[in-house]
């Protein structure tokens, strides 16, 4: 003979009144339930833990410097200047050779943006700089969140291949689904200026005055502003060139009889890329990346969508011998 428990008539406590009324726990649990799926889209995603690094960086190039003189000359006029301004905790420095690197970290929940603005007016206000030292770079330091990797690669020589990459990144910012696409691997565009010795004695040149005159006729910047009965009116002089075509154009010397000689007639003026002893291969080929990151509300699993979305739609428009490959998803 054994012993029922009769639950209906147990003693109290959550357990024994959820046992009793057995619909309450069931509609709890519906509610629950409910209310889980409906914040599941405001889960906050992220492929790494998200934070903020605390540090302004400011470089400052002295070409032909040693490292002794880019300490004198750089990074004690910084260090002198930023240490004095609040959220400041902590200074360090590297002086190189041609190069000063002044890292200042910040205190930990101050006001970011404001000890930024206040170093870089600080840097800007500094006038014992040596006179050939470069303008200061001063910047936030923060990371970027990188959801894809796209590498971009195929039997063809680099100008194809980078003329592509820079098309399938043009695709891709197209789609409002993805606003930051970053090249990697790829040389930078430079032009090669090339005038023998010979040339310049014929003309009586110098590379100096080449330079000199390549420098003036190669600016954009602004003019001022003209006032007129219809309103104002801004100024700017537009003068960028981008191409060797652009550069070879450029008059060098101008003759009492109009006749002009200009940059591609004195040497030889090419478009190519830095030199560099490195070279990225993928499958044996050629190859150039794009990294895409997210931004602001966008999640890695909508960028990662809109990225595969965008890379089929592009592949059958491919140039011959080039494909994409997806990486790091």
């Amino acid at each position: 003979m054994s012993d029922k428990i009769d639950f209906t008539k147990s003693g109290g406590g959550v357990i024994g009144w959820m046992v009793r009324n057995r619909v309450t726990p069931n509609l709890l649990m519906l509610v629950l339930l409910i209310g889980g799926l409906l914040m599941a889209g405001n889960i906050k995603q992220e492929v790494f833990p998200e934070f903020t690094l605390d540090f302004v960086n400011v470089s400052v190039p002295y070409p032909g410097a040693s490292p002794e003189e880019v300490e004198q000359g750089i990074i004690l006029a910084v260090e002198e200047e930023v240490r004095g301004i609040d959220g400041v905790k902590e200074v360090n420095s590297t002086a190189g050779e041609s190069y000063g690197t002044v890292s200042i970290e910040l205190d930990e929940g101050g006001d970011t943006q404001r000890a930024y603005q206040d170093i870089k007016q600080a840097v800007d206000r500094i006038v014992t700089f040596p006179e050939d030292a470069e303008k200061p770079r001063v910047s936030l330091i923060s990371r970027r969140r990188r959801v894809v990797e796209l590498v971009v690669h195929g039997d063809v020589d680099e100008w194809t291949l980078r003329g592509a990459l820079e098309e399938i990144r043009d695709e891709l910012l197209q789609d409002p689904g993805i606003t930051q696409v970053d090249v990697v691997g790829a040389r930078d565009y430079v032009i090669s200026i090339e005038i023998s010795q010979e040339n310049l004695r014929s003309h009586g040149l110098t590379l100096g005055a080449v330079a000199l005159a390549v420098d003036r006729a190669a600016v954009e910047m602004p003019g001022g502003s003209v006032r007129t009965e219809a309103g104002e009116i801004m100024l700017r002089m537009k003068e960028r060139r981008d191409w060797a075509d652009d550069f070879g154009r450029i008059p060098i010397i101008s003759g009492a009889d109009g006749s002009i000689l200009t940059l591609s007639e004195l040497g030889d003026v090419k478009d190519g890329f830095e030199d560099t002893d490195k070279i990225a291969t993928f499958d044996g080929e050629l190859a150039m990346s794009l990294d895409i990151y997210r931004l602001g509300d966008q999640t890695p699993i909508g960028v990662s969508e809109a990225v595969h979305a965008r890379v089929e739609e592009i592949k059958p428009g491919l140039p011959p011998k080039i494909d994409i490959d997806v990486l790091n998803d």
